[in-house]
């Protein structure tokens, strides 16, 4: 019986965050869930010559990547907002990091999803203005 009450919950929880982060939707621009909480993105190699000055760090193309599968669901394609707040004019690299990693509010944190160097390569392309 223990084990069903509890498996209801997580199935509740999980149902929460599809729902925070938005439907799903074959549109780039419109929101979509993130990512669920069973799933774990697969890392990006970096076997091909990054195009940033941090050795085996992203390249830009898979940054840009790692931002559209994870954040553009909820923040859009540009940035500009969705489900989740705007990112545009966001300056504060150690809090966007700090959000990106540990989440808050309807986010999902993405620190047991990505590796560091991801999330530091991610937050500095949102400061940078996704670019």
């Amino acid at each position: 019986m223990g084990r069903v009450i509890l498996a209801l919950a997580l199935a509740v929880l999980l149902a929460a965050v599809v729902v925070a982060c938005g439907g799903s939707s074959s549109d780039a621009s419109s929101t979509a869930p993130a990512a669920a909480a069973t799933e774990t993105a697969a890392p990006v190699e970096t076997s091909t010559p990054a195009d940033t000055s941090t050795p085996g760090a992203p390249s830009t193309n898979e940054v840009a990547a790692l931002y559209a599968d994870n954040c553009a669901g909820c923040h859009g394609a540009d940035g500009s907002g969705g489900s989740g707040p705007a990112l545009t004019g966001e300056d504060n690299l150690d809090k966007v990091r700090a959000q990106i990693e540990n989440g808050g509010g309807p986010m999902p944190a993405f620190s047991s999803q990505m590796p560091p160097g991801q999330i530091d390569a991610l937050a500095q392309y949102v400061v940078g203005g996704l670019q």
